[in-house]
């Protein structure tokens, strides 16, 4: 196993980044690739494939190094499978948020970019992470610089989406007389804008930190890329201001502080509401103010869900943040890193189950866009959804 601050792919929360070489994986293939010319394969009498390096003078010479065990088999095979499924379940929700049903609800559009945000998390760790715990893939090395940066961003969009996400019920759930003041369509696009916009800024210079060359490999003997940290990433200055206050803060401490203290008073303000509820279905003649109340809870429920999911599936990362900052990187802190990047892939997978258990739109919309794909085009047009089939007890916002 490399020395521990290997984090740029082990851990996307994680602030450090290993000085030497990315760590390759254990499967070393035959088809060995040389930066500026193709190799040249000749075979011996014994038909056993040899390697002739056309350039013969290496820029460096580095030890190839294989992945641990358990981050092999965590981060490569067991979560491929998540990582399809969940590209396939964001895609899905991002198809029926954009929906013209769906629009029609501000907090919906909070959900559409909390899923395309998770859609590109996935889809980086698949080609920064994933894939070259499976094998050798040239092109691995090239997208990783862009691949962490879009992931960074995304990432970064995710965790403020949620809190804004939070914000919006905690205000239409504690202050239901104001929120149609506040909650007025141009102030969320605002918000949604704003928090995409400052997302981009605070991660745009993690295009600039990383850069590949390509290495002489022992005991191996190939040549392979290997990426490495330039020296705006090595810059002490831009280390201390942006790893170890602006990204702590923003990405751990704040988000976790805002996310616990709102949703417990939401939590609280669905307690009081069931218990109006109660009282209602005591009484007779109060059918409207019944299904309403039971829409609003409901609701309330879902997105307290989804943050509560967040919160557990992004605890470790923030606990592995805090080793860092403390320089307390020993085995506990190897071992932890694959499992804090597994629960953040299984985060960014699991919303689907949530909508589908309390959004009834979102499970009629689900049905019909299978049914329609299933078809493929026999009968079932997926631009005419007049007849999907939402009934009086269709939840106020999704």
């Amino acid at each position: 196993m490399h020395s521990p601050p290997y984090n740029l792919t082990n851990n996307i929360f994680s602030s450090l980044f290993d000085e030497e070489q990315i760590p390759s994986s254990s499967i070393v293939v035959n088809d060995i690739v040389n930066v500026d010319n193709w190799e040249s394969k000749q075979f011996n009498n014994n038909n056993t494939t040899t390697t002739t390096i056309i350039n013969p003078s290496p820029v460096c010479i580095e030890r190839y190094d294989y992945y641990e065990s358990t981050e092999k088999w965590l981060l490569g095979v067991f979560a491929l499978p998540f990582i399809l499924c969940g590209l396939l379940a964001n895609g899905m929700s991002i198809l029926i948020f954009s929906n013209r049903h769906m629009r029609k609800q501000s907090v919906n559009w909070y959900l559409l970019v909390l899923g395309t945000s998770d859609f590109v998390i996935l889809l980086g760790a698949f080609s920064v992470l994933t894939l070259p715990r499976l094998s050798e893939i040239l092109v691995c090395y090239y997208v990783t610089p862009v691949f962490y940066a879009l992931m960074t961003m995304a990432q970064t969009i995710s965790v403020w989406m949620t809190v804004a996400m939070s914000l919006h019920r905690f205000i239409g759930v504690c202050f239901p007389y104001q929120s149609g003041r506040v909650l007025t369509a141009r102030n969320v696009k605002g918000i949604i804008g704003g928090v995409i916009l400052t997302a981009v800024l605070f991660n745009i210079f993690r295009f600039f930190e990383v850069t590949f060359e390509v290495c002489w490999m022992e005991p191996i003997g190939v040549e392979l890329p290997v990426l490495r940290m330039t020296a705006l990433r090595q810059n002490e200055l831009y280390r201390k201001l942006f790893y170890e206050w602006a990204y702590t803060l923003i990405m751990f401490v704040v988000p976790f502080t805002v996310l616990i203290a709102v949703n417990s008073m939401v939590i609280g303000a669905i307690h009081k509401s069931r218990k109006i509820h109660a009282k209602l279905n005591v009484r007779e003649g109060n059918g409207a103010r019944k299904q309403e109340l039971a829409k609003e809870i409901s609701t309330s429920i879902m997105l307290v869900a989804i943050v509560i999911a967040f919160l557990l599936c992004n605890t470790l990362a923030f606990a592995v943040n805090l080793l860092e900052k403390l320089d307390f990187q020993g085995l506990l802190y190897i071992r932890l890193v694959p499992w804090s990047n597994w629960l953040v892939l299984c985060n960014a997978s699991i919303n689907i189950c949530i909508y589908c258990i309390f959004s009834e739109r979102y499970r009629a919309l689900l049905f019909y866009y299978l049914r329609c794909f299933k078809r493929k085009g026999g009968g079932g047009d997926i631009n005419n959804q007049n007849n999907i089939g939402f009934n009086g007890t269709s939840m106020s916002f999704l």
